[in-house]
Parts: C-alpha cells; sequence; structure tokens
C-alpha cells in the first residue's frame, strides 16, 4: 500500500512546486514601490482591545505618514487595561487622530469585526483601511499601497507583514503555517481575474468604501473569526479587482509573543478555516501527518521502495516550504530543516484547538463565548 501511496503523494507535491513557481511570481513585493503625492482622504481603522503595550507605537507610526492624507480611527473595543487613556492622549495630540470607544457589545457579533464596522460609519474617506493596534508602518507604507492601488486600478489591496518572532520554535510555526496556507489557500488566486479564491489579511486591508458597502462590510462577516479571509473572499466573489502584495519592509508585527499566545489565539480561527466540518479536520490532521511527518520516517525505515519516494518528497517539501518561507517572512532559509518538528507542533495545536472548541460547545476570545452551534448555522446562511 505504502508505495502506491507515496508515488501518489510524490505526485501531487510535484503538482504543488509547479503551482508553486507560477504562483508566487504573481505575488508582488510593495516595499520600494514608487509613490506620488496623495491628497484624497483614507480613512485608517484601528481596533483596539488591551492594546497598551503596543497602541501607542502603531499610531505614532501612522501619524508619521508622509505624502498621503489619513484620518486615523481608534476603536476602543471595551478595553480595561490602559488602551483608552492612551489612544485619547494621542487623539488630543494629535488633529486628525479620533478616538471612538465602545462600552458594550451586541449579541451576534464578534468583538473585533463589530468595531471595525463601527470605524466606518464615523470615518469620512472613501477609501478605508483596516489595520491592527500593534503593526508598525515605516514612513512611506501608504503612500506606496494608496499609488499602487490606484495605478493597478484596484478596489481591494491586502499586504503580507513581516511577521516578528522571539525564537526559532515560534519562526518555524508561523512558517510552516504560511507554508500550508500557500498551498491549500493558493493566494495569488487574489491576483487573478478570477472571481474564485481570495485573500484577506488582518495586518492590512486597503478597500474602495463603495467596494466595501456593496459586498455587506463586516456586517455579512460578523460572527467569523477569520474576518480578514472571509472579507477578501466576499470581495473576489463579487466581482471586484483584488490585490495581494508583500510588504515586508513596511509593515512589521510581532503576531504572537510566544508558543502559548499562539496556541490560544488558534483556537479562535482552527474550526474557521476547516468550514466547522469535523471530516475536514480529521483528513487535515491525518493529511499533515502522512504527508509531511511520515515522509522523514520512512526515510530510514521501509522498503526500498518507499525509502526512495520518501526522499524525493522531503526535497519537494524543503524546497517548497523554502518557497514559501522566502516570500512571506524574512527569516533565514535554514529554518525549513525544522519542517518535521514544526509540522508535529502545528498538529497538536489544530488537534488542542479542535478538541477545547468541542468540549466548550464553541470557542471563546477576548472574554466572550460563541456556541459552535450560532457559528455554524451563521456561516452556513450568511456566508455565500
Amino acid at each position: 500500500m505504502w508505495p502506491y501511496l507515496y508515488a501518489v503523494l510524490l505526485l501531487f507535491w510535484v503538482l504543488v512546486w509547479i503551482e508553486f513557481q507560477r504562483g508566487f511570481r504573481k505575488i508582488p513585493s510593495i516595499d520600494h514601490y514608487p509613490y506620488q503625492t496623495n491628497t484624497e482622504l483614507v480613512s485608517v481603522i484601528v481596533a483596539a482591545k488591551d492594546e497598551d503595550s503596543a497602541i501607542h507605537q502603531t499610531i505614532q507610526s501612522l501619524v508619521e505618514q508622509k505624502e498621503v492624507n489619513l484620518e486615523i480611527i481608534i476603536i476602543n473595543d471595551r478595553s480595561t487595561d490602559s488602551t483608552e487613556p492612551i489612544a485619547q492622549s494621542l487623539s488630543n495630540r494629535y488633529g486628525n487622530v479620533k478616538l471612538v470607544s465602545i462600552r458594550e457589545l451586541p449579541e451576534g457579533w464578534l468583538g473585533k469585526n463589530h468595531a471595525l464596522h463601527m470605524g466606518t460609519k464615523v470615518a469620512a474617506g472613501n477609501w478605508l483601511v483596516f489595520t491592527d493596534a500593534d503593526i508598525h508602518f515605516k514612513p512611506h507604507a501608504l503612500a506606496r499601497i494608496f499609488t499602487y492601488m490606484k495605478n493597478s486600478e484596484a478596489d481591494h489591496v491586502t499586504a503580507a507583514p513581516d511577521l516578528h518572532a522571539s525564537s526559532l520554535r515560534l519562526k518555524g510555526l508561523i512558517s510552516f503555517f504560511l507554508f500550508g496556507f500557500s498551498y491549500l489557500k493558493r493566494p495569488w488566486s487574489a491576483n487573478s481575474s478570477s472571481n474564485k479564491g481570495g485573500i484577506g489579511i488582518g495586518a492590512f486591508q486597503m478597500i474602495k468604501r463603495e467596494c466595501y458597502e456593496a459586498i455587506g462590510g463586516h456586517k455579512k462577516i460578523r460572527l467569523r473569526p477569520d474576518d480578514d479571509l472571509a472579507l477578501g473572499v466576499n470581495v473576489k466573489k463579487a466581482g471586484y479587482h483584488q490585490r495581494l502584495v508583500t510588504a515586508l519592509h513596511l509593515l512589521s508585527v510581532e503576531w504572537y509573543p510566544n508558543i502559548r499566545s499562539a496556541l490560544k489565539g488558534f483556537e479562535k480561527n482552527a474550526l474557521a478555516g476547516l468550514n466547522y466540518s469535523i471530516t475536514l479536520a480529521v483528513f487535515a490532521v491525518s493529511g499533515v501527518f502522512i504527508s509531511q511527518v511520515l515522509p522523514f520516517y520512512f526515510i530510514v525505515s521501509g522498503p526500498l521502495s518507499v525509502r526512495i519516494l520518501s526522499v524525493l518528497i522531503v526535497i519537494l517539501l524543503f524546497h517548497l516550504y523554502g518557497m514559501s518561507t522566502r516570500r512571506f517572512t524574512n527569516y533565514p532559509v535554514w529554518i525549513i530543516l525544522g519542517l518535521p518538528f514544526s509540522a508535529l507542533l502545528f498538529i497538536y495545536m489544530l488537534m488542542r484547538a479542535l478538541l477545547l472548541t468541542y468540549l466548550r460547545g464553541g470557542i471563546e476570545w477576548r472574554n466572550k463565548r460563541y456556541s459552535l452551534k450560532e457559528l455554524k448555522k451563521f456561516y452556513k446562511n450568511k456566508i455565500d
């Protein structure tokens, strides 16, 4: 059985390699894109809940943007730390910084989705930017992206930032996640003329107000934990022009400070990424183990034919892993050597998240519980 299975698996990874070669060429870097002075008002909406350690740096980097006309709207989403007074101080200091504080979360909404939705209600610009409260922007980041957006006549541009990580283990996990994201979601589909696919990255999304309102905005995805991806998919399905770029030297963020935080964050998105399907969850766990862990074992154990096939598969895996790591991160390429260990950690995270979700009957995020029944019903009935 194993020789036939691994022959098919080898063919699969060859096809993925061909797709990677074609696909990654379609994702441009925006880091050195020539910018022009833009006078049209751009509304930057920053959702912030308990972000007192990062929000000052983020807003300061936005205030210091050059060659672009910005209003910066901070949505303080029920913070219990010093986020609100810090944001208020920034609003008092800078004329283009506004603060809106939310005291209660309505039923049927995830907090961040509601915060961004409320931000659009007070935004005055016809160009909306959704970003997080822990992103750092280089001085010409928005000018470059806005110029690119207008030159490419895009309705929606999303940018991949540099993902800082404090440890090699965390870098390995992030790079493995990006590898899986690449072959499962085919992010380059954002840059095709087809209505299929679509991508959104929470660190940065810039969208025309007309497009945002036409697709139903965040109201349509109000119970989607993967709101960034869902917004991008809806843009593409509606036939609007979407572009994905990398901005590894313009935008940066510490995705998670440590493995424990990554485990907690993964609880929110695990089932959403699998369409709330237990069948897909089992398939994902077994698929990663068979296709990305066992080949390393079979190199030294098993029939000769399986060993040979496993060597070829491992070579392809390292190459594919390296391609996605180079495209989406600034990590050293030798980090790919930890692939099997990162795969095992990913499997553990996925199984843990799924088990906790089903034991709790839903997800817990930002001190609020959302039932799995409600999430599944919304996903089935509300998302096209």
